[in-house]
């Protein structure tokens, strides 16, 4: 396992201090399943946002289907 920090309100941090070792590791386990879902999400949308910048761009410089097809098709 790593270590991250994240910052929090004070109220949040006193909680937090005052939470049972128990606690503690269900709310890990919880907050690192929710990042690990956001941090997926975040690098599907930025790849993406990619592939939709390389379609404007291709597109732009007069590449179609067609052209790619023949293109992708050729020995």
């Amino acid at each position: 396992m790593d270590r991250i920090v994240l910052e929090v309100d004070s109220k949040v941090a006193r909680a937090w201090r005052a939470a049972s070792s128990q606690l503690k590791e269900k709310l890990e386990k919880s907050i690192e399943v929710l990042l690990a879902e956001q941090m997926r999400t975040a690098e599907k949308d930025d790849f993406n946002k990619l592939l939709q910048e390389a379609r404007t761009t291709a597109a732009a410089n007069g590449m179609t289907q067609e052209i790619l097809e023949k293109l992708l098709n050729e020995d």
